[in-house]
């Protein structure tokens, strides 16, 4: 986990995502004994271990942050986006082509009973409302001028631009309707490859936001790349619980420290 700002981007936290196999089987109870696993360790996805990353952090105090951004993998799992709306936290999660959305809220209630079997006690969509529609047919209906172009960042070989849009829709939980949202469609100004996106920003939040925002993924990716290659993070010849998480800590200070040595070198130039 990582954070990107105007005043500079670094890295916060890191966990190790074990296997399931590797956690449950009991063939494996040596292996975790040699390595130094922790006992009664359980299997944990990687949007669980990035929830508990961005909780820790969130409740410490030590860093604060108003917006969180992730990928797809991340972004498919609604109970780890409704996890960030409970801690009042506002995120710009990329998510699959199949997503599905409503474009508005449909009528929902408890079926009448029926006169046979038990009396329904759950709330369903009522007949003759619309279905929910997957996010890419939907992108594909639009016209040509609700797309607006873009500049999301300058990068190192020029301004990155692509094409946006976004509108509130109603995200869909367990079938049913649920948060309202934005979605928010990019597409690639040469390819047309579209990526698409859930933000649960307030209603009045400006597309230049989201549109920023789309584009801070990058420095931490690149904060991570950096790890791997100039600090060793991805040198570990180490087979231990304490030796991984010790080399790991270590990479993220000496981010850290050189992110700090060239803000304040940026402070002296100006000066």
């Amino acid at each position: 986990m990582g954070s990107a700002s105007r005043q500079g981007d670094t890295l916060l936290d890191r966990r190790l995502d074990l296997p399931q196999e590797w956690v449950e089987d009991d063939a494996g109870a040596e292996r975790r004994r040699r390595c130094g696993v922790p006992g009664g360790m359980t299997f944990k996805t990687k949007p669980t271990l990035g929830w508990e990353m961005m909780e820790a952090v969130h409740h410490s105090g030590s860093w604060r942050a108003r917006w969180v951004t992730c990928d797809e993998a991340f972004g498919r799992d609604t109970s780890l986006l409704d996890q960030f709306d409970g801690i009042g936290l506002w995120y710009l999660a990329e998510v699959p082509h199949d997503t599905h959305v409503w474009r508005q809220r449909p009528a929902t209630a408890v079926p009448a009973r029926s006169g046979q079997g038990r009396k329904p006690t759950r709330t369903r969509v009522l007949v003759g409302e619309s279905d929910p529609e997957e996010v890419v047919p939907l992108a594909a209906s639009l016209p040509a001028d609700r797309w607006v172009r873009r500049t999301i960042k300058e990068g190192r070989k020029g301004p990155l631009v692509a094409r946006f849009t976004a509108w509130r829709v109603i995200a869909v939980r367990e079938s049913l309707p649920g948060p309202a949202v934005w979605l928010v469609l990019r597409r690639h100004l040469l390819t047309g490859e579209l990526q698409t996106y859930l933000c649960n920003a307030p209603a009045d939040t400006q597309l230049a936001m989201l549109v920023r925002l789309g584009g801070m993924r990058w420095p931490i990716e690149t904060g991570l790349e950096d790890g791997r290659q100039y600090l060793g993070m991805g040198d570990y010849d180490v087979r231990g619980w304490r030796g991984w998480h010790h080399h790991l800590t270590r990479g993220i200070l000496a981010h850290f420290f050189l992110v700090r040595v060239r803000l304040r070198l940026k402070q002296t130039r100006r000066a």
